[in-house]
């Protein structure tokens, strides 16, 4: 018997997040059948399902390879939304540079090759720039994200980080922007293309912590929301679902930090009447299918 929608997890979260509970719960209500699966399971038939919703496959960056392969398996079974196209998009930070060329304001970044040698310490200096970020070009949250002090000591210990990263994959270097620690960054989530509400998060949060400390509700700007929707305007296809997270620029501007499409925390708990939205955003699948 075919399963409506089937959420998607990893192993660490086999029973979902509790904000995802929150979807499950919506879509049982209005009378329809939900299971919860992870995508690394061998056992689980995707065939079986109407619509596979990723959720909280938090796991994917460390095991990139194994899970676009499972991507496509499912994709020959099933719908998968995201959509696989956006997914293999959205995996590696590179659409910061396609969003940039496209006219997006986005956070500064100096972007190194995987096997780069290059001296933080000059890189910073040629750029006027203090504090820094160094994270992995592939990442989920604040997995391997550092912030680098200017001071010697500081930058010493994050050349030592940069060099480990450019070892496996590219990685990316941003000025630490200090409206981080005083507006905050906000993210805007958004369900079938439609603004949905905003947080604000907390600085350098895992993703494992939101659940446990979920951000507050914030009121997005006309600016902020202009920009975001503008970045979801360059992506290659409308997202069931998004979250574009937004930091503010040494001048007050927005600028787009990240647009997460694979397994964004949505922050369902801060608004409710985004779990119903993002109920309906699922059942206008099952009935497009």
């Amino acid at each position: 018997m075919a399963i409506d929608c089937v959420l998607v997890t990893c192993e660490q979260v086999p029973a979902l997040d509790p904000d995802d509970r929150m979807l499950a719960r919506e879509l049982r209500r209005r009378g329809l059948t939900v299971s919860i699966a992870v995508w690394s399971d061998p056992l689980v038939n995707w065939a079986d399902a109407r619509v596979c919703v990723l959720r909280s496959t938090w796991d994917y960056h460390r095991r990139y390879r194994e899970f676009i392969a499972w991507v496509e398996r499912a994709a020959s079974a099933t719908i998968v939304r995201n959509d696989p196209r956006l997914l293999r998009w959205n995996a590696h930070k590179r659409y910061l540079r396609e969003l940039e060329r496209a006219g997006v304001p986005v956070v500064p970044t100096v972007w190194l090759r995987r096997g780069a040698r290059r001296s933080l310490t000059r890189l910073c200096a040629a750029r006027g720039w203090g504090d820094v970020v160094v994270k992995p070009a592939r990442g989920a949250a604040a997995h391997d994200v550092s912030l680098v002090r200017s001071d010697p000591a500081a930058r010493a210990l994050g050349q030592a980080q940069l060099e480990l990263l450019l070892r496996a994959q590219d990685v990316l270097v941003q000025p630490y922007l200090e409206a981080v620690a005083t507006y905050g960054e906000r993210a805007l989530i958004f369900l079938r293309g439609r603004y949905s509400h905003a947080v604000v998060k907390k600085p350098f949060d895992r993703v494992l912590a939101v659940c446990k400390a979920p951000s507050s509700f914030a009121e997005a700007t006309p600016q902020e929301r202009d920009l975001a929707q503008r970045a979801l305007a360059a992506v290659p296809s409308e997202p069931l679902y998004a979250r574009v997270d937004l930091l503010q620029d040494d001048d007050g501007r927005p600028r787009v930090s990240e647009v997460e499409l694979i397994e964004p925390a949505l922050y369902l708990s801060v608004y409710e009447p985004a779990q119903r939205a993002l109920a309906d955003a699922v059942e206008h699948e099952l009935a497009a299918s």
